[in-house]
């Protein structure tokens, strides 16, 4: 089956055109960490589909796409919303549905170029190659370097859905499975927090992007965090609650992948991944794959 993509997203499609070889070719060893060679096509993943869910992901485009609506979604977000419904069980359409009307239309458009000054901030990005036990891809996010007096809490917010949408297009066990999120509170004051920023973060984080959060980690909290974790618990439901865990640092064993150290990002204890290169290796891949193939 062939795809179409609207002049309104781009990158999706090209980064699955452009393979290991030729990022790494073209951009070196570390921009090409972020590809994950052996990823099936769309058009791969649409064949593979049930009867039943493919009859989610016909439905869902089809009514989206019979009225105009102020945009179109290219093909692939059809389906990354059918196996992100809300809910017990994936491929409901009625849910879907809800998150796609939800959807802010402007996270179609963002791209590295237009967000490097806030991802160069290093406050949240990708470390490559760091998983879950559970093999979830983990994003990473140093809430200290954010203030919400200095920056407007749209700027992070954006921030933190380009990242969860990166994750679910290079990887589809992302996109089928989940992602899992690290925050590493140290240094962490209430200079740095904000309701209205907590607020939006936690609601993105449950559901405002197709993007399924498994594992919820605070590392280091101060001792008066409960505080503030007075106030976030009641913007969680009750089941995104029980995958909240406000740990010491030294327990990330137990909730990372053996060997975790090695792409763990080196401000917190244990770390050993250069921030610098592992954020300006990023923005230079997205860079890369958000722009023209005819250019390359």
């Amino acid at each position: 089956m062939t795809t179409t993509t609207p002049t309104t997203t781009k990158q999706p499609q090209q980064a699955q055109q452009r393979n290991y070889e030729d990022i790494q070719s073209k951009l070196g060893n570390g921009p090409a960490r972020f590809v994950n060679p052996n990823e099936r096509s769309f058009s791969q993943q649409l064949m593979s589909l049930t009867e039943e869910q493919r009859s989610c992901y016909d439905t869902l485009k089809k009514r989206w796409e019979e009225k105009e609506r102020g945009h179109t979604f290219p093909d692939h977000m059809y389906l990354r919303f059918a196996r992100n419904s809300p809910g017990k069980t994936k491929f409901k359409t009625d849910t879907a549905w809800k998150v796609m009307k939800k959807y802010d239309a402007r996270y179609l458009n963002m791209s590295a170029t237009k967000l490097e000054k806030q991802l160069l901030t290093k406050t949240l990005f990708l470390p490559p190659n760091l998983h879950s036990k559970d093999g979830h891809d983990v994003f990473y996010m140093r809430p200290s370097l954010y203030h919400p007096k200095q920056t407007p809490t749209q700027t992070i917010i954006d921030n933190l859905a380009y990242c969860m949408q990166s994750m679910t297009e290079r990887s589809e066990k992302s996109e089928t499975e989940g992602i899992a999120f690290l925050a590493n509170m140290d240094s962490w004051t209430f200079e740095n927090f904000s309701v209205s920023y907590c607020m939006n973060f936690m609601m993105m984080l449950q559901g405002r992007v197709p993007v399924r959060v498994r594992l919820f980690l605070i590392v280091n909290p101060p001792a008066w965090f409960g505080k503030i974790w007075s106030i976030m618990k009641r913007m969680l439901t009750a089941d995104f609650r029980k995958k909240v865990y406000m740990i010491p640092g030294d327990r990330l064993c137990d909730f990372l992948e053996e060997g975790f150290e090695e792409f763990l990002p080196e401000d917190i204890a244990l770390g050993k991944a250069s921030i610098d290169d592992m954020v300006s290796d990023f923005v230079a891949y997205r860079k890369f794959i958000e722009s023209p193939l005819e250019k390359k």
